[in-house]
């Protein structure tokens, strides 16, 4: 099921041709958000995050696209499932039609955060082939989809799960498949915004929940060089998607999983 500009819709073949056109050629803005007991975590920080990112490319927003008539729109799509999931992956796209914005909506169905379970062998490496700027522009989940497209394939290649990106300045930005955390005794390193890392909407709740002190470490967030990952005891990848990886192999260093887990947990069992 697909919402198109407010109508729900069962196949593209549904979706008028001029926007299905306009979906192989144009430029468009994605958000990822999950539906999880009933509601859209972070909700108003997700909407923000996409108005900005809208603002950035210069698209012509709809007086229409508040906060409520958009959440309306994500319900009416869970509303048509077959059965109301528990938790969902909501896929939102904006792109330009007709002076103005259209978008499209689409929910799969997961495993609820508190549900998912990390693998239990999960490699990394860094990719050095393509580096990412180290500036504000980075932020924008858009700017760097041909870098991450070549490093996932380059991952495959070499049988790994994930890879770690590197800055312009050769400090750590993130993985291919979300925010990077570094456990180093009482304490846990991230990557500034200004090394160039995405500003995911979970990676800021996260954050905010840390600072809190709620988990008893303390939290920077700063250039990371690439010899910390050596120094670390354990290792954290974050996403709206995959929920909490722990990270057990980088090159001949392996690590442990109990604190990040424990931390990540503690944090999602007062998600509600």
């Amino acid at each position: 099921m697909i919402n198109s500009n407010g109508t729900l819709i069962s196949s593209f073949s549904e979706i008028p041709t001029d926007l299905i056109q306009k979906l192989h050629s144009e430029f468009s803005i994605t958000e990822k958000l999950r539906y999880q007991n009933g509601g859209i975590l972070f909700w108003e920080q997700h909407y923000f995050r996409m108005i900005a990112s809208l603002r950035r490319h210069r698209f012509e927003i709809p007086i229409a696209y508040t906060m409520e008539y958009l959440q309306a729109e994500i319900d009416k799509l869970i509303k048509a499932q077959n059965s109301i999931p528990k938790s969902a992956l909501i896929h939102l796209q904006f792109l330009p039609y007709k002076d103005t914005i259209a978008f499209l909506m689409s929910a799969t169905q997961v495993a609820a955060l508190d549900q998912t379970e990390p693998s239990h062998d999960y490699s990394l490496d860094l990719f050095k082939e393509a580096g990412i700027q180290a500036s504000n522009l980075s932020n924008l989940s858009t700017t760097n989809k041909t870098v991450f497209t070549i490093g996932k394939r380059y991952a495959e290649e070499n049988g790994l799960d994930d890879c770690v990106l590197l800055n312009d300045q050769k400090n750590l930005v993130e993985t291919l498949q979300g925010s990077l955390y570094l456990f180093q005794e009482n304490k846990i390193l991230t990557p500034d915004l200004e090394s160039g890392c995405q500003d995911f909407t979970f990676r800021t709740a996260f954050n905010e929940w840390l600072l809190k002190g709620t988990a008893g470490l303390e939290l920077a967030e700063q250039p990371i060089n690439p010899f910390e990952l050596q120094k670390s005891q354990e290792l954290l990848v974050l996403s709206i998607e995959y929920g909490g990886q722990s990270i057990t192999q980088y090159r001949k260093t392996s690590y442990n999983s109990a604190q990040s887990q424990k931390v990540y947990r503690a944090f999602v069992d007062q998600l509600g």
